[in-house]
């Protein structure tokens, strides 16, 4: 029983997708080993969570489905089961003759060998028939019975050989009578086809025709071998000829085509003799005489056949893609755990290879992605990487305000407080980020020297959360720092004023007097200024140390923290969890 009906189909698909798992295992291993290289540590954690879980499944699922698909296109089948053949226009019988005289060698190779190929031409000739096969010697046996199968009446054909029956001789009578036995059921006309040398030792063929004759039998003759006659050969179990036969006086015998009884045996029952010359042309002519008749047409299960299971692997397969594409990339609330069982470590290493493949297929097309890799290197310390992964992920997800977010914190952190106040402002838009971003880029306002702009952020502020003591905090540090600036410049200005009277009087001094030289004030009021300039370089020298600071303070967030409370201001909202 063959398994498959194409088996050169399921090896071409076998070799393909031996070779799809193979390049895959070769890609997947590259997209690790670069991915360790660039992430380090954080690739297993970006590898893992319920959604990789997911898209690992989906990879999974996904192949299983196609070794299906291909499965079933080699068109896996077993069991047998008879299919309807209609319009059958009649039943048959070939009746060949095995016994030792058809081992004669004057048709190469043989009598009974070119009779073999007679009969295999002959059914394929009477395809729409039934056909039985019917081997007789002394005594006749239905080789083959009535059937549509050409599989069956060829390996039937291909067992027949000379002397293969137990009583010798060849006996027309014991042929008819098997033929008429299988023909009985059936109505109809009903023709056999008798393939043999001619000699017959029966005593009772006349009545035996007539009673042909009566059951409306054809028998078509058909005469294999020479009138001149050959020597039948005696032949070992390997073929080789050991002696010749001898009668029971110890003569030679030589056997002879009897074409006289063939043709009475045809001519009794109203078909025709046939002398052989080749299969083909044969068999033709035997289909042009039978063609002739006005046989039967009838309905019937005659033809065997392997039974196409190609349904169940197909089956499988598109369940399989449908629970594919129900498998969310997000999930479900419900949970459930399939059964364990433990694969082979060989089919392990090739599911975790199909999983990580579909997990770097999901990973690559989502924003989350980028917003992982932003959050890592904002956890790094890395201002600018973070703002990269995650304004990629804004692309991908502009309506996230968390995004804007998160990209304003980043440059907050790098003392870009004009860039980060814009990111602050587009994320306030948000009802759940609101009071958090406002009060963030107020922070940033503040930074950047713009009072009113902070004061006015910390009001607004404190009215979508009033709860926020920071928020309130701030807003006092700021008003007063706006006092206090407003303070000073007053001072500078009366200073100023003082200083244009001063100078004024000594201009009027130094005009009357009308000397060059300085006076002992004036060389004391300059002395004073110098040493002045000199404290405001050092006071300026402190400030930028101090700077640095802060700077390197502000690297780590809970530096940042302990060095704002310290200065009576609460730290900035840090960057959102998410993903």
């Amino acid at each position: 029983m063959e398994l498959f009906k194409y088996p050169m189909v399921l090896l071409w698909l076998c070799a393909g997708y031996a070779a799809l798992l193979f390049f895959r295992f070769k890609a997947e291993e590259s997209r690790v080993a670069a991915a360790r290289r660039l992430l380090g540590p954080s690739f297993d954690r970006l590898n893992s969570g319920p959604e990789a879980a997911r898209a690992r499944l989906r990879g999974l699922l996904y192949f299983i489905a196609l070794g299906l698909l291909g499965l079933a296109a080699a068109g896996p089948q077993w069991g047998f089961e008879l299919s309807p053949v209609t319009d059958l226009k009649g039943n048959v019988v070939i009746a060949v003759d095995a016994s030792l005289s058809m081992g004669a060698r004057d048709l190469k190779p043989d009598r009974l060998s070119n009779a073999r190929l007679l009969l295999g031409a002959i059914a394929r000739e009477f395809a729409e028939y039934r056909i039985g096969v019917v081997a007789f010697a002394g005594d006749a046996y239905v080789q083959c019975p009535l059937t549509t199968d050409q599989d069956a009446i060829s390996y039937f054909a291909s067992g027949l050989k000379p002397g293969m029956l137990p009583s010798q001789g060849t006996d027309f009578t014991e042929a008819i009578n098997t033929t008429l036995g299988m023909l009985s059921r059936y109505g109809g006309q009903k023709v056999m086809v008798l393939i043999t040398d001619g000699e017959d030792h029966s005593t009772t063929l006349d009545a035996t025709l007539k009673a042909a004759a009566g059951q409306n039998l054809k028998i078509f003759t058909i005469g294999i071998g020479s009138p001149d006659g050959e020597l039948v050969p005696m032949t070992d179990s390997a073929g080789n000829t050991m002696e010749y036969k001898k009668d029971k006086n110890g003569k030679t015998v030589v056997s002879r085509m009897d074409e006289a009884t063939l043709m009475k045996i045809a001519s009794r029952t109203g078909a025709a003799y046939l002398r052989y010359t080749d299969p083909d042309s044969a068999a033709e002519a035997v289909r042009s005489a039978v063609g002739a008749l006005d046989l039967e047409k009838s309905k019937g299960k005659g033809r065997t056949n392997f039974k196409n299971r190609y349904q169940w692997p197909l089956a499988v397969a598109l369940l399989l893609l449908l629970i594919e594409l129900l498998v969310m990339e997000k999930g479900f609330r419900f949970r459930f755990r399939l059964p364990s069982f433990r694969l082979p470590r060989f089919w392990r290493g090739a599911a975790a290879l199909l999983l990580l493949a579909g997990a770097a297929n999901v990973k690559a097309a989502s924003p989350g992605a980028d917003a992982r890799k932003g959050a890592s290197a904002y956890n790094k310390k890395d201002w600018p990487g973070a703002v990269e992964f995650y304004s990629r992920a804004l692309q991908k997800a502009p309506a996230d305000k968390r995004l804007n977010f998160n990209i304003g914190d980043a440059y907050y952190r790098m003392e870009d407080y004009g860039k980060a106040g814009e990111f602050f402002d587009q994320a306030a838009s948000s009802p759940k980020l609101g009071a958090k971003a406002m009060y963030n880029r107020s922070n940033a306002l503040y930074k950047s020297g713009d009072l009113d702009g902070a004061i006015a952020g910390y009001r607004k502020t404190i009215l979508m959360d009033p709860k926020d003591e920071n928020a309130k905090f701030n807003l006092q540090k700021a008003l007063e720092q706006k006092k206090k600036n407003s303070k000073q410049n007053s001072k500078k200005n009366d200073n100023k004023k003082d200083q244009d009277k001063k100078q004024g009087g000594q201009d009027k001094k130094d005009g009357k007097s009308g000397g060059d030289k300085d006076s002992p004030e004036k060389q004391k009021q300059k002395e004073q200024e110098k040493k002045k300039a000199q404290a405001r370089e050092r006071s300026s020298q402190i400030l930028e140390m101090m700077k640095e600071k802060e700077k390197a303070a502000a690297r780590d967030p809970e530096a940042i923290r302990q060095a704002a409370m310290q200065k009576g201001k609460p730290p900035p909202h840090d960057r959102l969890e998410d993903w």
